[in-house]
């Protein structure tokens, strides 16, 4: 009995001379994708970010439809509307004095770092400043001194003519 692989090849062809369909050296190549296979994870990808939308619709729909029973409730009762509104207002009311300390404390905040950046500028200028200069000074000290050395090292290994 032959072998399948044997009878089903193809022959080569030279490089740079491929046949469509085939890889390099005469090996058929793996079919791509067909259109079937894209269009079903397609609709599966649109399918799957259908949910959340229609979730949020319905949710909705329910928070619309509660509002529109609970206004003609109170259409229809005019003392517990006139009730509700008076609650309504003093809670605005501590809610803008909250808001107000909140604004009040996010202020202070803001100058107190803005203080503490001065202080550390301050403090870079006048403690760090001295420092990094007596580093440079000692480091273009060490520079001289090498060179010196390195001068007389130089002049005393040359040979005397």
């Amino acid at each position: 009995m032959p072998n399948d692989n044997q009878a089903n090849s193809t022959p080569t062809t030279p490089p740079g001379d491929e046949v469509p369909g085939q890889g390099t050296e005469g090996v058929p190549a793996l079919p791509g994708p067909s259109y079937e296979e894209g269009a079903e994870e397609l609709s599966a990808g649109l399918g799957a970010s259908r949910l959340p939308a229609i979730i949020a619709g319905v949710a909705a729909f329910v928070v619309l439809l509660v509002l529109v029973i609970f206004g003609v409730l109170l259409y229809n009762h005019p003392v517990a509307a006139a009730r509700l509104r008076d609650i309504f207002i003093i809670l605005l009311g501590i809610q803008s004095i909250f808001i107000g300390l909140l604004m009040i404390v996010a202020v202070v905040a803001i100058i107190y770092v803005a203080l503490k950046m001065y202080d550390l500028t301050q403090f870079i200028q006048n403690e760090l400043g001295p420092i990094l200069e007596r580093a440079d000074d000692t480091m273009r000290t060490l520079n001289s001194r090498t060179k010196i050395w390195s001068d007389r090292i130089w002049r005393t290994s040359l040979p005397d003519n």
